[in-house]
């Protein structure tokens, strides 16, 4: 199945990385990528989903919506499972947009799509790799579409045409991975990773963008729209 959009998301993502050449550069391609990610988190920090937003608020982001987004929310609502890959990323769009997600909730939720943490900076500077994760045991990372120890990966299989059903399973495939490797020990008995975030932090995303999608449902019934 053609992923529509694949193309220019990846471009987005790999914009700004200038790709090493030879076996030597690898280094200098990891500095890149701490680079990247640092600047990510910081990004990440600045704009998050606030759900501290009032009745007035919601009902204002609500109104601002296109007809085509609120009946993406109304079919939703009414457990219809026909929700297409671009009806959902459509309305996310608007919601970026608007300024209720940031572009990383954004990233997170697409549809047709998986952003992979490939590991995360231990306090000596190296780049800690995770275990390998079950939707990329048959593909190989492709660091011209990777950005911040992050690996964009096409999800031809998931989509089932409900949108929160899809997040829910997504953030119950990163908790088990999680898990996983939360029990893993090195030889000495110590923990093997110490640092989880940049998978929590997509789950917190996931989260966030289901919890906007109820609280506008809600909003909707309370006003009669």
């Amino acid at each position: 199945m053609r992923v529509s959009g694949c193309n220019s998301v990846l471009a987005n993502w790999a914009r700004g990385i200038s790709l090493p050449r030879g076996r030597g550069s690898g280094s200098g391609f990891l500095e890149q990528l701490k680079s990247a990610s640092d600047a990510a988190a910081s990004e990440k920090a600045a704009a998050t989903l606030d759900l501290t937003k009032t009745d007035g608020e919601l009902r204002t982001l609500l109104h601002k919506l296109t007809p085509g987004s609120r009946d993406v929310l109304d079919r939703m609502k009414s457990g219809k499972a026909d929700v297409t890959e671009n009806e959902w990323t459509a309305l996310c769009e608007e919601l970026e947009a608007l300024g209720a997600i940031s572009k990383d909730d954004f990233q997170y939720t697409r549809a047709g799509l998986r952003v992979i943490p490939l590991g995360y900076w231990g306090e000596d500077g190296e780049f800690v790799k995770y275990d390998t994760v079950s939707i990329m045991k048959n593909k190989l990372p492709d660091p011209l579409h990777s950005q911040g120890g992050q690996w964009i990966c096409p999800d031809e299989y998931a989509w089932k045409g409900d949108p929160l059903a899809y997040l829910d399973n997504w953030m119950n495939s990163l908790y088990s991975w999680r898990s996983d490797m939360a029990r893993a020990r090195n030889e000495d008995g110590s923990p093997k990773y110490d640092n989880f975030s940049p998978i929590t932090n997509q789950m917190n995303s996931c989260q966030k963008v289901t919890d906007l999608v109820r609280a506008l449902w809600k909003c909707e019934e309370g006003v009669g729209l």
